[in-house]
């Protein structure tokens, strides 16, 4: 009841900010180097969605909500209570993305990689510029 007290005080339209700070608030528990490859994501997605059209920002709105929700259960006040983080795309969510948002995903998985690299210790070889 006390829930339901306050989301009715809570302004829809401060939803987005909320969610957010939330977002960014979470990423407290993760490991450094993905707490900051996190947040630089988060902050330049939301960034880019400022002024999309409605049905895209509700698209928006609702796969962050998720994200949330999932790193919420994952983590608890001291970290990471399982040791994963996150989980696998299906195929079928594959097949949605576009050209560019495929190139960012694979430009994402080889930071994680690299950073999972580097905190093992191992050399990084950097990409040359015809690489890129």
């Amino acid at each position: 009841m006390a829930a339901r007290a306050v989301a009715q005080k809570i302004d829809p339209a401060l939803f987005p900010l909320l969610l957010y700070k939330r977002i960014l608030r979470l990423h407290y528990g993760l490991p450094p180097p993905a707490r900051l490859m996190g947040d630089a994501y988060v902050k330049d997605e939301w960034r880019r969605h400022k002024s999309v059209p409605r049905e895209q920002a509700l698209v928006f709105l609702h796969e962050w909500t998720q994200y949330c929700t999932m790193l919420s259960k994952q983590l608890t006040g001291r970290g990471i209570s399982k040791g994963l983080i996150g989980k696998d795309f299906e195929g079928a969510d594959l097949d949605k993305f576009s050209e560019e948002q495929l190139s960012q995903l694979l430009e994402l998985k080889e930071e994680a990689e690299n950073d999972q690299r580097r905190a093992r210790g191992e050399k990084i070889e950097e990409k040359k510029e015809s690489e890129v």
